[in-house]
């Protein structure tokens, strides 16, 4: 599988809130004015990042850079490498999981090293 970039999925705060009540996905906030980029990783669980504010990219398992602005949906199926990118300027994004996780479990990166087919 690879990284879904849905280009101007939803429109704002309440856009996204309500596609992730609608997909059944319980939400959470990650925001930051500055990160670097990550290495590629992967989840046991799938990912819905909806940008709200800013702009950054994701990288597949290719290498190939998804650029993604308010508006944008991204969906990074269960065991699948990618990459998180840069970031610059303030970035909010909402993040929505099909079951909630305690803190511990949430979103743990794996190394690739570690994704058997």
């Amino acid at each position: 599988m690879n990284l879904i970039v849905e280009k101007k999925h939803f429109d704002g705060l309440s856009g996204a809130l309500e596609d992730i009540l609608g997909k059944g996905l319980y939400p959470t906030t990650y925001a930051t004015d500055h990160a670097t980029a990550a290495n590629l990783h992967w989840h046991s669980e799938e990912v819905f990042a909806y940008m709200i504010q800013g702009t950054t990219y994701f990288l597949d398992g290719d290498g190939q850079k998804h650029p993604v602005e308010a508006g944008d949906l991204v969906i990074v199926p269960a065991r699948t490498l990618h990459a998180e990118g840069d970031i610059d300027e303030p970035v909010v994004m909402l993040i929505g999981l099909r079951e909630a996780l305690p803190m511990d479990r949430f979103l743990m990166v794996r190394e690739p090293s570690e994704l058997q087919n």
